[in-house]
């Protein structure tokens, strides 16, 4: 049985906008390569041509102008002309570009030693016992990786090994990903490269885009189907792997706590729950730490990557002990990188900025006020579908103008290049890339809102949201 048959992946990759016959998902808001330069400056263009000639096309670059940015500080970008944008895209550098705790930490370790972990260092010690503190009793063990893909593809390992099961269930338009086993299971990618046979995939979309009563219960419906299409198909449930914001299928934070129901049947029917936490993890929603928490959910396995350093490539697997017994049973896992010194002084320094500065709150105050406002100038416009948001995590659905209410990737584009034409940086995403992503560093202050605010009036004002 294929991954056609257990779940809903490959049509939902077919009915979208963006999928080429080759079955390639082109990024929203990418750089086409194949347009070639014509019309833009002479930097951009002989920098386009070098990266071409040394890196191929397979590195996406993001809009049909792309940005030559040489400096950055806290939630602003300067290009080579010195133009200030303002970021409200990047949660990798979570507590702000050019972070000067950061620098100062990692410059400090830099100066002592950076080696692998099979010594005994302090740092990664100090690191873990402080992450482990931001988890409930239950998730007591840490192993540290490179990247999110990386914990997500030792996540996966770890649940085969505990259950003796294969299955896996994701959302319609999840990425978890790069590694073989991670992209196979990432139906954002397209079905260019067949999807795993073991996967089953959930659609969730057109539920939490506008949950009524009985969202709970269609969901969790969906979530049981899937783990019975798994069952049948002879493989069982190893896991269900879920972005806690459901970022890539169009930002759906939903109602908090109806993941915890997924979670409960996901044990019943003999898996785990893996938190992915690369996207809603380190204070972003505003309301709790981590995503999971916000749902009331318990997670077996917690994965982390991209915010965790500010930059420096830095990610972690956070599991309850038995499961990791389990691993180590029949397997050993080493890192090179994972856990050098330099990258825990540098998620270290990152903590100290979340506490010291009560980001977690803030993420909460601004997102609150920058979703609030956003809705009271675009509510009257037929182009505008609505907004979710949790903390310092935004989406608005961009729909055509006829009033049918259908998603408008075009018009989604269009909006996105004219924003960055006035200097704001911002992304589209969902599976028919119709949904405004707004995801900036959590520093990002009052005036930076402000700013926000006044370009996305000006958007309005030209019409293209009319």
């Amino acid at each position: 049985m294929n991954e056609t048959q257990l779940g809903d992946a490959t049509n939902s990759a077919e009915n979208n906008t963006k999928t080429k016959q080759t079955g390639k998902k082109q990024l929203a808001n990418g750089f086409d390569f194949s347009k070639g330069t014509q019309g833009l400056d002479a930097d951009s263009a002989t920098l386009i041509e070098r990266r071409k000639r040394v890196l191929g096309t397979l590195g996406p670059l993001f809009y049909n102008q792309p940005i030559h940015v040489v400096r950055g500080q806290g939630a602003h970008l300067f290009d080579a002309q010195g133009n200030d944008y303002l970021d409200c895209y990047n949660n990798v550098a979570c507590v702000g570009h050019a972070n000067a705790h950061v620098r100062e930490a990692v410059a400090d370790q830099l100066t002592r030693q950076d080696t692998h972990s099979r010594y005994l260092q302090d740092e990664v010690l100090d690191y873990a016992e402080r992450l482990l503190g931001y988890f409930p009793q239950t998730l007591d063990h840490v192993s540290f990786t490179n990247s999110g893909s990386e914990s997500n593809d030792l996540a996966l390992r770890m649940a085969r090994a505990y259950t003796g099961n294969r299955g896996v269930v994701v959302t319609s338009n999840a990425y978890h990903g790069i590694t073989d086993l991670v992209a196979s299971i990432s139906p954002s990618f397209g079905t260019g490269i067949p999807l795993a046979s073991f996967l089953a995939t959930v659609e969730v979309a057109d539920v939490l885009k506008n949950p009524g009563p009985d969202a709970e219960e269609i969901l969790l419906g969906r979530f049981e189907a899937a783990f019975r299409q798994l069952h049948d198909a002879g493989y069982g449930v190893s896991a269900v792997l879920l972005d806690q914001i459901f970022s890539s299928d169009g930002v759906l934070p939903g109602a908090p706590g109806w993941v915890g129901r997924v979670a409960q049947a996901a044990h019943e029917a003999g898996g785990l729950l893996i938190a992915d936490e690369v996207q809603s993890g380190f204070a972003r929603t505003g309301d709790a730490f981590w995503g999971f928490q916000r749902h009331n959910a318990d997670a077996d396995i917690v994965t982390m990557g991209k915010p965790m350093g500010n930059g420096i490539p830095t990610g972690a697997v956070v599991y309850k002990t038995p499961i990791g017994d389990r691993f180590a049973e029949c397997t050993r896992y080493f890192n090179t990188f994972g856990g050098n010194p330099v990258s825990m002084r540098a998620a270290s320094a990152v903590l100290d900025e979340i506490e010291q500065r009560e980001l977690l709150r803030h993420a909460e105050t601004i997102g609150d006020r920058i979703a609030g406002e956003l809705e009271s100038l675009l509510g009257d416009t037929p182009g505008f579908g609505g907004i979710r948001h949790a903390g310092l995590f935004i989406g608005l659905d961009i729909t055509s103008r006829d009033n049918r209410g259908l998603p408008d990737p075009a018009a989604t584009q269009r909006i996105v290049d004219e924003l960055r034409t006035r200097k704001v940086l911002i992304s589209a995403s969902g599976a028919d890339a119709s949904t405004l992503k707004l995801r900036p560093p959590l520093v990002f202050s009052d005036a930076d809102a402000d700013r926000l605010l006044d370009a996305m009036q000006q958007v309005k004002s030209v019409g293209l949201l009319r």
